[in-house]
């Protein structure tokens, strides 16, 4: 549906005339928003691959029509509203993380702060030891230390196995016995399967502990059932925003590698208004959008760094080397389809004349 959309946004956008084309601009937004909510409705079974998934389709057809129309504008304005309409999309995007990022911070100061913590930890090293990727990966390999009895919202294991270890195999079947993990088995809702922070289970104390020291000790397991699932958000929307990005970025940069080396090939007088329209301006245009784009990835990169001590260009290195032939898959075929879909050989005609039938 994707693919077949990009043609016939593209054909509108070519039929309006050049006043008009601003409508594209903010028409543009409105489609990529339908097209993510309808595309992880259909994979919510699939729910580590969502980011990849949704990134390799809407974004990447939204960034190759970016491209596309910002090459072909002769107007200067009209090149430079997708390119702010993109950079305020992403700006929204780094919101997003940024609100789930202060409820983090916020729980990650508390839990530093405390006196159970301070009295674990020594303070000197706990500047070098406790970052939030450390206490998030000793909270879920051992919840019980932190009074976790159940983490409803959060399941073990991938949807889909990823390759792993004995040894990892083995932490993985204990975490399972323990209980306090979802199953994969078990079937639940799809508002259950967002990623929220759950209320506490209710557990009868014993007799003989205080009504404070049981109130504090709920307290301490909501706290660390809350720093997981946030964490989970966090990485969650860092992998599909680095994917974003990384698509964002490349799409500029093989599409005027492609127009370039098209503009020197006989068949270039088969596409629309034949040779000569790949100028320099068209050039520096989609190179001032891939320059931005690459912009955002390094200022993602710097802010997630900075806060919490890890980068989110490991999260994109992972997918690219578990799912490299998923990703170059789609990156090639929906590139061939899209880009060759305007030549005249192929029995394409946009003017709607079909001036063939008449001969």
């Amino acid at each position: 549906m994707l693919v077949a959309g990009f043609p016939l946004f593209k054909v509108l956008y070519d039929q309006l005339p050049e006043k008009s084309q601003i409508c594209a601009i903010l028409i543009l937004p409105i489609w990529k928003f339908g097209a993510k909510h309808l595309i992880i409705r259909a994979s919510r079974e699939l729910e580590d691959f969502i980011p990849e998934i949704v990134a390799l389709s809407a974004d990447f057809v939204s960034s190759l029509f970016v491209a596309v129309c910002i090459s072909t504008s002769s107007s200067l304005y009209l090149a430079a509203g997708f390119i702010i309409v993109d950079v305020g999309q992403s700006m929204l995007e780094f919101r997003e993380v940024q609100d789930n990022a202060n409820v983090l911070l916020s729980l990650h100061q508390e839990r530093r702060q405390s006196k159970e913590y301070l009295g674990i930890k020594n303070p000197i090293k706990a500047s070098e030891s406790d970052s939030l990727l450390t206490t998030m990966l000793a909270v879920t390999r051992n919840p019980s230390s932190y009074n976790i009895r159940s983490l409803s919202s959060a399941r073990l294991r991938a949807c889909l196995p990823h390759p792993i270890t004995q040894d990892q195999e083995k932490a993985l079947n204990h975490l399972e016995d323990s209980g306090v993990y979802t199953s994969n088995t078990s079937r639940r809702s799809p508002s259950e399967r967002k990623i929220r922070v759950s209320s506490a289970i209710t557990v009868p104390e014993p007799s003989d502990i205080t009504s404070k020291t049981g109130s504090e000790s709920s307290e301490r397991e909501q706290k660390s059932k809350q720093l997981v699932v946030q964490s989970l958000q966090l990485l969650f929307h860092c992998e599909y925003l680095v994917l974003v990005e990384y698509v964002e970025c490349i799409v500029p940069l093989v599409y005027v590698i492609y127009k370039s080396v098209a503009e020197q090939l006989p068949n270039i007088c088969y596409f629309p208004g034949g040779a000569g329209n790949w100028g320099v301006s068209a050039v520096v245009n989609v190179l001032i959008s891939a320059i931005l784009e690459i912009g955002s990835l390094v200022m993602l990169n710097i802010v997630l760094q900075r806060k919490f001590s890890f980068s989110p260009i490991y999260q994109l290195a992972f997918v690219l080397e578990t799912q490299i032939m998923t990703v170059q898959t789609k990156l090639l075929i929906t590139i061939l389809v899209l880009l060759q879909y305007q030549l005249e050989h192929l029995g394409v005609d946009f003017s709607f004349r079909f001036q063939w039938l008449h001969q």
